[in-house]
């Protein structure tokens, strides 16, 4: 059982985390972690890397508005009209435009805040029957081989 959560099921929802990412420019990376208890068997997945805080803002939202301050020399500039790569509850988009005009020269900015896309609950929703059948063929091949 060990084995299979090790060589199916962790790949398997590793590759599950990246495809929302797939079109990010700045993606992090995945680890999986199994736990195997007399109780329970559970997979957990979480972001690793220089990006991994991205992945917890857009996953978990962010408070809002709130004041973002220049950083450095010089002043902000970005483009309004933003339409993000995904959706509240983890719906994967489109590409990600900004359509608007462009904003120059300011000290800071006051950013709306990020809705929650909730990207681990949807892929928890998504997986759960695989998890389970599989899980079960696992174990009774498992009971056969004893």
């Amino acid at each position: 059982m060990k084995d299979w959560m090790e060589r199916e099921a962790k790949p398997h929802f590793l590759k599950a985390f990246r495809r929302v990412v797939a079109n990010w420019d700045h993606k992090p990376d995945f680890k999986a972690r199994k736990y195997f208890r007399p109780d329970y068997i559970a997979i957990t997945v979480h972001p690793t890397g220089s990006n991994a805080q991205i992945w917890r803002w857009v996953s978990g939202g962010t408070k809002g508005p709130y004041k973002i301050p220049k950083a450095g020399p010089g002043y902000l500039a970005f483009q309004l009209g933003y339409k993000p790569k995904t959706k509240p509850k983890g719906k994967i988009g489109g590409p990600g435009v900004a359509t608007g005009p462009w904003v120059r020269g300011v000290m800071q900015v006051e950013h709306p805040g990020i809705k929650a896309r909730e990207f681990e609950k949807v892929i928890a929703d998504d997986e759960k029957d695989w998890f389970s059948r599989n899980a079960e063929n696992a174990w009774r091949r498992t009971l056969r081989a004893v």
